[in-house]
């Protein structure tokens, strides 16, 4: 059964095929445009939620540096008392000591 190219429909169809394929072609493109965006939103939201992290992070470890640093001058504080109260026991008993040898001679 051969075609008719005398129908106007079939004469009509062949003639819009060329615009129809680029009309196709075209729908392809903004579908694969609109992905990349969508792409590209989705990769902005993440960098923004990694770089706020990050920043909540330095942060985090800029407070830790400064509560060591404290936790670190209290200690030698500490050490330094500790040292003090040392020697004054120590000066204590040799006053002990030497009064109980007075007090046997």
């Amino acid at each position: 059964m051969a075609y008719n190219n005398s129908n106007p429909a079939y004469s009509a169809a062949m003639g819009n095929a060329a615009g129809m394929a680029a009309i196709a072609a075209g729908a392809v493109g903004l579908a694969n445009a609109i992905g990349d965006g969508l792409a590209a939103a989705a990769e902005a939201r993440y960098r923004i939620r990694y770089d706020d992290a990050l920043d909540r992070a330095m942060s985090h470890a800029a407070e830790m540096e400064a509560m060591a640093r404290e936790s670190m001058r209290l200690l030698a504080e500490l050490e330094a008392e500790n040292k003090r109260l040392r020697a004054a026991c120590q000066q204590r008993q040799e006053v002990i000591d030497l009064l109980k040898a007075k007090g046997r001679a």
